[in-house]
């Protein structure tokens, strides 16, 4: 028995008080010898018999009185033997929350974390249910509500930690709109994880039902000297000047207070050993290997950097699913570009921009130039981007094919310059265009115009955002074309119209509102209009230090260019319109693919145009067209969330804070950790009120029994 307020047993010390009078104040029995008694006063008897311990029942029936009700005061509780089981009666409905995230593979988690599910469910009774959830990144029921035990425990039987994280918001809704759903009037959650903070970022609202009880079983109690040793990291650079060789570098990590010694680092490239070098990671600190210059391989490479410390205790490196980094070497992929020009182009039309994407890095630029008239349909194929240099767009079979090619997300840029006819843009393409390209407008007379307003949140030109990143009102546009933007792309300006699925909207104006820049979404392809020339022939923006910067943007841009990703997190979402690469030839005729992950499994995709592969397993994943061989499709590596191996750990008691205030204020009681709080198991059991009418019964039975042996003593 324990009490909610143990101080008020110190009111038991007021039981001596009585006895401590009664045996101060007791009859002594002294003999005096006196001479004579005439002098004495005489005592009547019944005043020494007030003196003495009578009625002994009568003062333990007192004293029992005020021992229970200063116990009451003290309010007393017993504590329950099963944590599990909440107060009351009934059936219950059950969630076990098990953290699969691969944190949990450190030390003998795991092992905790199983033992401590199938316990959850072993005390089930017959018409009890319960359900097991598990959850890293996103939670997932592994069962429905049951009460057969042999189906529980065979889901927990079959968990294994996964490569993701840990997010706590997730499992908790879930598990509330299980109880939620309930019909049973007790309803418990079981919470078993290593409580790691990283989990509880963000205050979700979460409401449990009423009178709901959570149990924490935390698998990591007790290690306080729990480490990791991890390859964070693994860079690619391509030496200047030998594009198909690079330089290979690995970071490695320690969180433990002891330096790792002797650790062998092993680079792989497709399945081989290139090299193997010997560091050490100093305690709390990080290194870098570099490895020796590799010749890179045709085609997309997959690397591994593995490394293993010899005589390292588990303490010292707990997780060893993240001594190893998965990544690719994909070729020195551009953006091919195909540059059409007019039949008759005047001199150097051309030149300035073919220089400019010609110098281009991070992407590189493959540039294409042909004749309007000699521009044959098989020109588009496997292009990123045309540019329509103050040239009409083709006709006949040639605009089918670029209406697809638009479609399948291809960039066009059209340059509305001196040669351009004003119909030429007209008919068929006048929705796909954002206006109509009219006359031209001479500023030669006020020396010309400038740029007077830029869309700065736009990707073309975030990059100039910055303080001295580059002026644009140093150049002047002494001609220009006149574009009348549509009425309803006119109101699309600013960065949310360059966020829709389809219209357009003005990035760029000159000095008298004209616009300079429109851009204008076609399917998933962009298109955008320059209302100048590119050359210095217009204005002399070419001569300008911002147009080698501002060129490679807008081909960046236009041309969809995402840069190969050495590698993914796992939980990340791999979008494979935006990785054109990674599906081949697939993503352009939105043909089937294969996504084979690396424990085996398959998905197929109907249209890599709208792919969505969720990337939940550590290790290389394939893509490939529908029937390929395996091992003809693109590699992707995926590796752990780095931060997870952030073993950092926050209290439960935080975490139960944090839960009660996002459940909108609940009572405190309605959900509890570890176990119920003193003041929930006293509130369910109320002994003191019983106490209390015990205490109350003594005083009136001793009450009664004082007045009649007052009588009696008459």
């Amino acid at each position: 028995m324990s009490f909610l307020a143990p101080l008020f047993l110190a009111g038991l010390t007021a039981l001596a008080v009585p006895v401590i009078i009664h045996l101060i104040n007791r009859e002594r029995r002294e003999v005096v010898q006196f001479p004579s008694l005439m002098f004495l006063q005489r005592i009547p008897y019944r005043s020494v018999r007030r003196q003495k311990l009578r009625h002994i029942a009568l003062l333990v029936l007192r004293c029992l009185a005020l021992a229970i009700l200063v116990m009451a005061f003290a309010r007393p509780f017993v504590r329950r033997d099963a944590p599990l089981r909440a107060a009351g009666s009934g059936a219950r409905e059950i969630v076990v929350l098990v953290d699969r995230s691969y944190s949990m593979g450190a030390g003998d988690h795991w092992t905790r974390a199983q033992a401590a599910a199938r316990r959850a469910v072993s005390g089930l009774g017959p018409t009890d249910r319960a359900t097991v959830i598990a959850f890293d990144n996103e939670a997932a029921a592994l069962t429905p509500p049951t009460h057969d035990i042999a189906t529980l425990n065979g889901a927990i039987a079959a968990l294994r930690p996964s490569s993701e994280g840990t997010r706590y918001a997730p499992p908790l809704k879930l598990a509330s709109q299980i109880l939620a759903g309930s019909n049973l009037p007790r309803r418990e959650v079981v919470l078993i994880t290593d409580f790691q903070r990283r989990g509880w970022a963000v205050r979700d609202e979460i409401a449990f039902p009423s009178s709901t009880t959570m149990t924490n079983v935390d698998v990591a109690a007790g290690d306080t000297a729990v480490a990791d040793a991890a390859v964070a990291d693994v860079s690619v650079q391509r030496n200047e000047g030998e594009r198909d060789r690079a330089v290979i570098a690995a970071r490695l990590t320690n969180t433990g207070v002891t330096a790792l010694e002797n650790a062998d680092v092993t680079l792989e490239i497709n399945g081989r050993v290139a090299e193997t070098k010997r560091a050490t990671i100093p305690a709390r600190g990080a290194t870098q290997v570099r490895f020796t210059p590799i010749a890179i391989p045709n085609g997309t490479s997959a690397g591994v950097v593995r490394f293993t410390a010899a005589g390292a205790s588990g303490r010292a490196n707990s997780l060893a699913a993240d001594d190893r980094y998965y990544f690719t070497i994909a070729p020195d992929a551009g953006v091919s570009v195909l540059l059409v020009e007019p039949s008759a182009p005047r001199g150097n039309q051309s030149l300035y921009l073919t220089r400019a994407l010609a110098i281009g890095d991070r992407p590189s630029f493959r540039i294409d130039v042909r004749k309007t008239g000699g521009l044959a349909p098989a020109d588009l194929e496997g292009r990123s981007l045309i540019i329509f240099d103050e040239v009409p767009p083709p006709s006949g079979d040639g605009a089918r094919r670029l209406h697809d090619f638009l479609d399948a997300g291809g960039g066009v840029i059209v340059v509305a310059g001196d040669q351009l006819p004003s119909s030429a843009w007209s008919g068929e393409w006048s929705a796909t265009v954002p206006g109509t390209i009219g006359p031209v407008v001479d500023r030669a007379g006020d020396a010309g115009g400038t740029l007077a307003w830029i869309d700065y949140d736009h990707p073309v030109f975030d990059v100039f955002n910055a303080p001295r990143s580059g002026d644009f009102a140093t150049a002047r546009f002494l001609r220009y074309r006149r574009l009348t933007v549509r009425a309803d792309s006119a109101r699309r300006t600013g960065a949310a119209a360059a966020d829709t699925a389809s219209g357009s909207h003005v990035l760029a104006r000159f000095d008298d509102g004209a616009p300079a820049l429109v851009e204008q979404r076609v399917g998933r392809g962009k298109l955008l209009v320059w209302t100048s020339t590119l050359d210095s022939y217009w204005n002399d923006l070419a001569l300008q230090p911002v147009f080698l910067p501002f060129v490679h943007q807008v081909a960046r841009y236009a041309g969809r260019y995402s840069g190969a990703r050495g590698s993914f997190a796992a939980g990340e979402v791999l979008d494979l319109s935006r990785h054109a690469e990674l599906a081949g030839g697939a993503a352009r005729k939105a043909a089937p693919v294969v996504v084979e992950a690396p424990s085996g499994a398959k998905t197929r995709l109907a249209s890599s145009n709208e792919g969505l592969v969720p990337l939940h397993e550590q290790g290389f994943y394939e893509i490939r067209p529908d029937g390929a061989a395996r091992g003809m499709g693109q590699r992707v590596a995926v590796n752990l969330d780095p931060a997870e191996a952030n073993l950092a750990r926050i209290d439960p008691e935080e975490l139960k804070a944090s839960v009660l205030a996002s459940n909108g204020g609940a009572t405190a009681g309605a959900v509890t950790a570890d176990a119920p709080t003193r003041e929930d198991t006293e509130r369910r059991q109320t002994i003191w009120w019983y106490l209390l009418v015990l205490a109350a019964a003594l005083l009136a039975t001793e009450t009664l029994m004082s007045n009649r042996l007052s009588r009696r003593g008459t």
